[in-house]
């Protein structure tokens, strides 16, 4: 199969002519070379099926943007835009950039403190309340008991609480200092070229301005999803990863998903990702997307059709938003991806 030339994208059309439709992909040249995977992680690894998808979305993704989340986005600034964040979500693409590092760091610390405060303070509250009977058995009062306490036990008591208070006033009182874009984007699916882009930046060096990035375009369709496993002191844990077919080109798509103790997390990422570069079907319809639904035309027409409510996930009840959290728990719970029939099979030939 030929290159697609990148500045010959549109067809005059809204799509571009590389763009993914599942019904019309283009015969594939054989892969002689497995590039991105060693016999060794092959055995750790699955190569994930084309087509059959469900609509299905991580549920950790599709919970974060709530209701009264997004009903507050709307009426704050766009900081994002005025800093010039450059990851995007939106009817165009999925692109992802890393925060600067005090931005991950201060974020770090707030996930830290809160994940503290409901874990592991009221343990420490209950095991300190057990140990009343003993107080008591010992004549000692509670004020002494108290005063006896040791660093170690204060920590765990007020450790979470003080992290989350210190991160929460940082964002709050210095949000222009705080709000930084990293070196720049990392990697982005774009639907309406139906390309995939991933930058590659040179090493910093002390003192010396850094080089511009190497930026490197192929289609989707040339992409393979792995789920990857790898076994640390907690057990397993899986990640999504993108291979270039022809190339030593990965694109960690985990970034944003982050590593998993089950692979079906994995599965329904690589379902959504799909779904959203697929211009033969509608944007998937997902909290976070929903402002730009009437941009793509696909999209738009088909809500026209099924009488869709424009602002259908942002003037949900949180009742209701909770028990669809739920289901998609469950739809993910019972995925089928492993048992499917590869589409790409068809038109390609693997190397392994």
């Amino acid at each position: 199969m030929a290159d697609v030339n990148v500045n010959d994208t549109y067809d005059g059309n809204y799509y571009g002519v590389a763009t993914y439709r599942p019904d019309m992909l283009p015969l594939q040249k054989d892969q002689h070379d497995e590039l991105n995977r060693s016999k060794l992680s092959r055995s750790a690894s699955l190569r994930l099926p084309w087509g059959s998808t469900r609509d299905v979305v991580p549920p950790s993704l599709f919970s974060s943007s709530s209701p009264k989340k997004l009903r507050k986005l709307e009426k704050r600034e766009d900081m994002a835009k005025k800093i010039g964040l450059q990851s995007e979500n939106d009817h165009e693409c999925l692109r992802h950039a890393h925060m600067a590092l005090r931005t991950r760091f201060f974020d770090m610390m707030n996930v830290l403190g809160k994940l503290w405060f409901y874990l592991v303070t009221p343990i420490s509250l209950l095991a300190f309340l057990m140990l009343s009977p003993l107080v008591r058995s010992t004549g000692e009062s509670w004020v002494a008991f108290v005063q006896g306490t040791t660093e170690i036990e204060l920590v765990l008591f007020f450790g979470g609480p003080i992290l989350w208070l210190v991160s929460d006033l940082a964002f709050r009182l210095f949000p222009r200092w705080l709000l930084k874009a990293g070196r720049g984007p990392e990697w982005e699916f774009n639907r309406r070229t139906g390309m995939v882009k991933v930058w590659q930046y040179p090493r910093k060096l002390p003192l010396m301005p850094r080089k511009p990035p190497d930026v490197i375009e192929h289609p989707f369709y040339e992409f393979d999803a792995w789920c990857c496993a790898r076994v640390d002191r907690h057990g397993s844990l899986f990640d999504l990863v993108l291979s270039h077919r022809y190339s030593k080109l990965d694109v960690t798509v985990g970034d944003i998903l982050g590593s998993h103790g089950h692979p079906n997390m994995c599965y329904a990422y690589w379902d959504f990702i799909q779904n959203y570069m697929d211009v033969t079907r509608p944007l998937p319809d997902f909290p976070l997307l929903e402002k730009y639904r009437d941009m793509d035309p696909v999209t738009a027409e088909h809500d026209r059709e099924a009488g869709r409510p424009e602002r259908y996930w942002r003037d949900m009840d949180m009742d209701t938003f909770k028990k669809k959290v739920d289901r998609m728990h469950t739809d993910v719970t019972i995925i089928d991806t492993v048992s499917r029939p590869n589409l790409m099979e068809e038109r390609v030939r693997y190397a392994t």
